[in-house]
């Protein structure tokens, strides 16, 4: 069944450290999207996503992090949450500008917001685990 949901339903969190071009980036997300949050200054990627999580006030929001610059067109994006699972995190590809190559890892998502909470990124994973 279709469930069409647009994303500016909802909450954008934009998660920067450190990044050289974060409040310039900051600042073009702002003037596309007013609404959007920031968490900024959280160190370790774990605790970032989960002070983003803090600050979205929907069940889901879209994690942007600082080193991104969102196109326009993003914000006309609809997603069918009838084909997503709850626990699924919808990624999108971002284009790396030093290399040019486009892949999913420090592109935009779309986080449950349980799935944050519940997530070990690799600097807490258990100590011994050799998968993380």
């Amino acid at each position: 069944m279709s469930k069409m949901q647009s994303i500016n339903e909802f909450d954008i969190v934009f998660i920067s450290y450190d990044e050289p071009n974060a409040d310039e980036n900051y600042n073009d997300l702002i003037n596309k999207a007013p609404w959007a949050k920031r968490s900024h200054g959280v160190f370790g990627s774990d605790a970032a996503h989960k002070a983003a999580a803090d600050l979205a006030e929907t069940d889901r929001f879209i994690g942007i992090d600082a080193d991104n610059i969102v196109h326009d067109d993003f914000f006309g994006v609809e997603i069918d949450m009838g084909k997503i699972r709850s626990t699924d995190v919808i990624s999108w590809a971002g284009k790396n500008i030093v290399n040019g190559l486009v892949y999913g890892n420090g592109g935009i998502k779309c986080w449950p917001k349980d799935v944050v909470y519940g997530m070990q990124t690799h600097e807490n994973a258990p100590k011994g685990d050799k998968r993380a």
